[in-house]
């Protein structure tokens, strides 16, 4: 009697886990458990932050619901008012808040241009006639808030502590998907071949709202977002939509996925709940993976979470790849302060999460990186930020090229394909005559290339150093004609000067170090599609905005490591020490 009582109790438990699965939950897909692979098929190294999309991996997810479109603007004032009149939010100089708190969750039109929420005193309300279109100019936190308000009306337990926004991802309520969820989501159950874009491997504009789409909202005031679900194959109608375009009617591809999911490729990124870190796919965990307990630090010293699907705004067809990982730091030219007018977010519903094991982020480990195809882990950029603190994962550097030995295996890693940088001065690996420094002569070095990729047009060089505590960098020259294929010494009237870390000044600033030891400094010389397009002043490009403005040019890069060793009194024996030194151009 036991057993059969046993017996039932088990096929009604399963019987009610079932209708759950099956529950339906409006504006929401159902997306089925199932295991894929997770990562880049396609070989693409970022240049803005290297083979991050590398290994691939295998992912098991449980099932779980999520949004078919970006949460919109009217849903999101939806529950601005509704959160007010609880009184668990307030307005601070434009700004909305949680009441007592400090995290800034979304922007009003006092705050940024470029909000859709108007405030005046008393009421939000949805501005410019934006309802239907993503929520802008939002904040991870308000994304969170969001969810937890909800769940809340919809009484389901919430997820997020709103104190220290931990997720608690063995409750069945709403919060912000997985990095796997949103990959495997977007993928659309394609599998073999693992397409590049929600619909297929073809880039197409007409699907999606990307900086090449033609579409009719693509003109008037920024943000330039479409409604959710927009693009649906269907024949489209000034006089529905409202764009500010001339023509009255606009044709549509299908930009759903397989699951019927819209806009996972452009409009707005769209906030994950993952931290980004960088090596975070060589240890992920197989099943229902939480992403790491922390993120790799920015170029400005802070973490980020991550954001998936593309944007309206910039890159090559709005960086939507379906496997594209992008820190919620890189935004545009002028990161991280650029506005927060391109991301959004959707909202995921784990099914039956209660039932689960208990789920939780992964520490964060340290991985070496390796050479690798596509399915590997490529080379890295050697630009990248190195040894930021907490969330680094990159390793020293191999004692024999810090010494300055000539390691000619690694040698032939830092180049990209047959492109090469050589330099009649110093072999790579060597150590750097004298009179490039600021010991000597403070000359810049003589450089020369090989190999540049087809359809180069325009060539820049940075030189840099990676400290235990930060990124210094010596020489930025851009704007170099595809026509120069050399530099020599102390090079005049070639290219474009941005300005050096040592003093802040426009030029080269030779390498002099504070105190003893060997010092690797690396020349890099990037291939362009086009020269990059800057709006600041030379003296105020510095590494990180003349990458950024690289970022979708970069054809190829081509390095040189040179050594520097000091004495132990910090000068070179003989010479008097001199950090002011600086070449103009």
């Amino acid at each position: 009697m036991k057993r059969e009582l046993l017996i039932a109790t088990l096929v009604v438990g399963l019987s009610a886990l079932s209708a759950l699965a099956q529950e339906e939950v409006s504006g929401f897909a159902l997306i089925p458990s199932g295991t894929f692979e997770m990562g880049d098929h396609h070989g693409f190294v970022d240049p803005k932050h290297g083979g991050d999309e590398t290994p691939i991996h295998k992912v098991r997810l449980d099932a779980f619901y999520i949004g078919i479109n970006a949460v919109t603007t009217k849903q999101f004032c939806e529950f601005l008012n509704s959160a007010l009149a609880q009184q668990h939010i307030a307005v601070r100089d434009g700004g909305v808040y949680l009441a007592g708190g400090s995290d800034l969750l979304c922007e009003t039109r006092a705050r940024s241009l470029y909000s859709r929420i108007g405030w005046d005193g008393k009421t939000f309300a949805v501005l410019d006639q934006k309802e239907q279109h993503p929520i802008v100019c939002i904040r991870w936190p308000g994304a969170a808030a969001y969810c937890n308000w909800l769940s809340a009306q919809q009484k389901r337990p919430l997820c997020y502590d709103t104190q220290t926004w931990a997720c608690d991802f063995n409750r069945s309520g709403f919060r912000l998907p997985t990095e796997a969820e949103w990959e495997y989501a977007a993928r659309g159950g394609q599998q073999k071949p693992y397409w590049n874009f929600p619909w297929a491997n073809a880039a197409d504009p007409s699907r999606a709202n990307w900086p090449e789409s033609k579409n009719p909202f693509r003109t008037g005031p920024q943000p330039w977002t479409t409604p959710v679900g927009f693009f649906n194959g269907q024949l489209q109608h000034k006089a529905d939509c409202g764009w500010p375009g001339a023509q009255e009617t606009f044709q549509t591809a299908n930009g759903a996925n397989g699951f019927g999911l819209y806009d996972m490729a452009g409009n707005v990124w769209q906030f994950i709940n993952d931290w980004y870190e960088r090596g975070y796919y060589a240890y992920s965990p197989t099943n229902n993976p939480a992403g790491p307990d922390r993120g790799s630090v920015m170029p400005d010293g802070k973490p980020y979470r991550g954001m998936r699907g593309g944007n309206w705004y910039n890159g090559e067809h709005g960086h939507s790849r379906v496997s594209n990982r992008n820190p919620s730091y890189y935004r545009g030219p002028q990161d991280p302060d650029h506005p927060y007018y391109h991301i959004g977010f959707r909202v995921a519903l784990p099914v039956n999460a209660e039932s689960r094991p208990v789920i939780k982020p992964t520490p964060v480990q340290k991985v070496e990186r390796r050479d690798a195809g596509p399915g590997g882990r490529p080379p890295r950029d050697p630009n990248r930020q190195r040894g930021g603190g907490a969330g680094d994962d990159r390793p020293p550097r191999p004692a024999a090229q810090q010494s300055g030995r000539n390691d000619t295996e690694g040698s032939r890693r830092k180049q990209s394909g047959s492109f090469m940088l050589h330099s009649s001065a110093v072999a790579d690996g060597g150590t750097l005559p004298v009179e490039f420094t600021g010991d000597g002569a403070g000359a810049t070095l003589p450089l020369e290339w090989t190999g540049a990729p087809t359809g180069t047009k325009s060539y820049a060089l940075i030189m840099h150093h990676e400290a235990p505590d930060q990124t210094k960098w010596y020489w930025i020259l851009y704007n170099i004609p595809a026509t120069v294929q050399s530099l020599p010494k102390n090079v005049q009237g070639v290219g474009t000067l941005g300005n050096n870390s040592v003093n802040n000044r426009t030029g080269y600033a030779p390498p002099h170090s504070k105190g003893p030891g060997a010092k690797t400094y690396i020349y890099t010389v990037y291939a362009l599609s086009a020269p990059p397009q800057l709006n600041v002043s030379p003296d105020r490009v510095n590494r990180e905005l003349l990458l950024a403005a690289m970022q979708e040019r970069i054809l190829g890069t081509a390095e040189l490591q040179v050594v520097y060793t000091r004495s132990s009194d910090g000068n070179r024996p003989g010479q008097p020490g001199d950090h002011s030194r600086t070449l103009n151009q």
